[in-house]
């Protein structure tokens, strides 16, 4: 036989084939691990890291302060001191005494009278009043603020808080200088059978116990 009529031998393609398969069954292996440990780490890396925010976080600052520019937090709301009926006060005292109310201050009731109020204002009203006029005396060696001062009247057992007539008040001046004496006139509308009972309050400040006088019209 010759060599024209052999028959070709077909193991190269065979193994071309093979190859190809091989190829193709590892680039699809590499696929997978690519898909399934490369994305995972890539997505959830950020979750995983220290300090990296969870759901639900945010840029706003907590409710009890502001982060500012050098890193430290502010509060948002910053409370008053207590005023009013939150001041404390001093045990009452008589009319006739002149309490401290700072070191070098002191106050005393100069007149407490039952007087007839004048309305002037809308609100007010025509009738039975008591006038009291309070003298501060500086005797510091500087001038002392009187400008938050706020006299108020009472009367009664129940301690009726008092309205203040605009006609005869004069409140104290802003300040009171060294040495000096300052004077405040405050006319309260006050019925006649609650003169017999009168709680006089000198509050100066928010911080300094509010002076207290108790006593009755002249």
């Amino acid at each position: 036989m010759s060599s024209d009529d052999q028959t070709p031998d077909p193991t190269p393609t065979r193994s071309r084939r093979r190859l190809v398969i091989v190829l193709a069954a590892v680039a699809v292996a590499l696929a997978l691990v690519v898909a399934f440990v490369v994305v995972p780490a890539v997505s959830g890396g950020d979750a995983d890291e220290p300090g990296a925010a969870g759901p639900g976080s945010g840029s706003s600052s907590p409710t009890t302060g502001e982060s500012s520019d050098d890193g430290t937090t502010a509060p948002t709301d910053t409370v008053p001191p207590a005023a009013g009926p939150d001041t404390p006060e001093a045990p009452p005292v008589g009319l006739d005494e002149s309490p401290a109310v700072v070191d070098g201050v002191t106050v005393r009731v100069k007149s407490l009278d039952a007087v007839d109020g004048e309305a002037a204002l809308p609100g007010e009203v025509t009738g039975p009043a008591v006038r009291a006029e309070l003298e501060v005396y500086n005797s510091s060696a500087a001038p002392v603020d009187l400008s938050t001062v706020v006299v108020n009247l009472a009367y009664g057992v129940d301690r009726t808080p008092a309205n203040t007539f605009s006609t005869g008040t004069s409140s104290f001046p802003a300040s009171v200088a060294a040495g000096a004496t300052a004077d405040g006139v405050y006319v309260f509308a006050v019925p006649v059978d609650g003169h017999s009972d009168l709680r006089l309050t000198f509050d100066y400040a928010v911080d300094v116990p509010v002076v207290v006088f108790e006593g009755s019209t002249s």
